[in-house]
This record gives C-alpha cells, structure tokens and sequence, in this order.
C-alpha cells in the first residue's frame, strides 16, 4: 500500500476546492463529519491522517450532476451495478475516490476504499471505512433523532454503530419503496454476525 504524504498545504488546498465547489450546507456537513470521524479515530485508535483525509473527501464529487457522474465513471471505468445505474447519485462515492486519486493525488487505498464506500458500506469493511460510514450518519448538523443514538453507541461501540447505521438505512428504503443495495445489505448481515459472536463471548466468559 502506498501512503500519501499530507501537508498542510495538502488539506487547505481540499479545503479551498471543496468550499468553492459544495453548497455551504454541504461543506459544513464535511467539517462535521471530519471533526467526528477524527474524534472516533482517537477512540479506537485508527490512523488519524487517513480518516482525516477520508472524511475531507469523501463527498468531494457531491457537486457533480448525475450527468457528469456517468461520464467520469465511463473514464473512470467503473463497473456500475443495476441500482448504481437507476440511481446515479450514488455514485459520487465511486467516482469521488477516483477524483480523489486524479485530482489530489490520494493513493493510500484504505483512505480511497473509505470514500468508496461510504455510502453503502461494504461486506469487508476496514476500520477507517467504518468510522467514516458511521461519522457520515451520525454527524452533530444531522437532524435525524437516530443520528444522536448512533453517536452515542458509536462512543461505545463501533461495530454496533455500524449495523444500527445499516438498518436505518435497510427500514428508510423500504419505507419509501426504495431500492436497497446489496452492500447495505451485507453491512447488516455483518454487524448482526458481529454482535451475536460478541454476545456468545461475553456469555462464555461469564
């Protein structure tokens, strides 16, 4: 894996572009996420200039139209799955980890894998691509009641943060009769796998 070196010029110059390019309310959204995604790192002890890095950009191509999102992913050659193809805007993940690469120079995959997956979340998840899916969701400008909870399981529990993320996520889109990624999906199946083996841990140990 190569490590992208990031100086301070590095993260005014993300800064700069991403305060020209987002709606206000968008580029506060991306100061909060940093700010938890930041604070989750020091808990649970992950790199924090990847998840800094990660959370800057990972809604770096949310300006795009979904017009120009099918373009970059023909030149980016992104494989698009049937859903991706219904709902473009999804994929400003996909896309915003490759502009990540081409425009600033990101190469440290796990910084690329957590912008990538951010939104759906995916069945082999790092711990920077968790902090980042659940510090997306559980942000303080979040108005949602459930981002509060998710925030306080968080400082307790990442894994458990993660499934509670997934099966709001799973309720809303079947609410709305929306379609439900599969990567959604395999997060809660996942987190839930997770929970009972710490369950029957904890019951041994007893």
């Amino acid at each position: 894996m190569v490590i992208t070196p990031v100086t301070n010029k590095k993260l005014k110059q993300i800064k700069e572009f991403l305060h020209k390019k987002l709606k206000p309310e968008r580029f506060e959204h991306v100061l909060s996420v940093r700010e938890t995604a930041i604070n989750f790192a020091a808990k649970y002890k992950a790199d924090l200039q990847q998840v800094e890095l990660a959370a800057l950009l990972h809604d770096c191509a949310k300006w795009m139209s979904n017009k120009i999102l099918i373009e970059l992913s023909k030149k980016y050659k992104i494989q698009l799955d049937q859903i991706e193809k219904e709902n473009p805007a999804l994929l400003h993940a996909k896309v915003g980890a490759e502009y990540a690469k081409d425009h600033f120079g990101i190469t440290d995959l796990d910084v690329l894998n957590a912008i990538r997956n951010h939104t759906t979340g995916a069945k082999r998840m790092s711990l920077v691509d968790k902090i980042l899916y659940v510090a997306d969701f559980c942000e303080p400008k979040r108005s949602y009641q459930v981002a509060d909870d998710v925030y306080r399981i968080a400082e307790i529990d990442l894994d458990s943060a993660m499934l509670k993320v997934a099966q709001h996520k799973i309720i809303r889109q079947i609410e709305d009769n929306l379609l439900i990624h599969p990567n959604t999906i395999d997060v809660y199946n996942t987190g839930l796998r997770l929970s009972y083996k710490k369950k029957k841990e904890i019951e041994i140990g007893k």
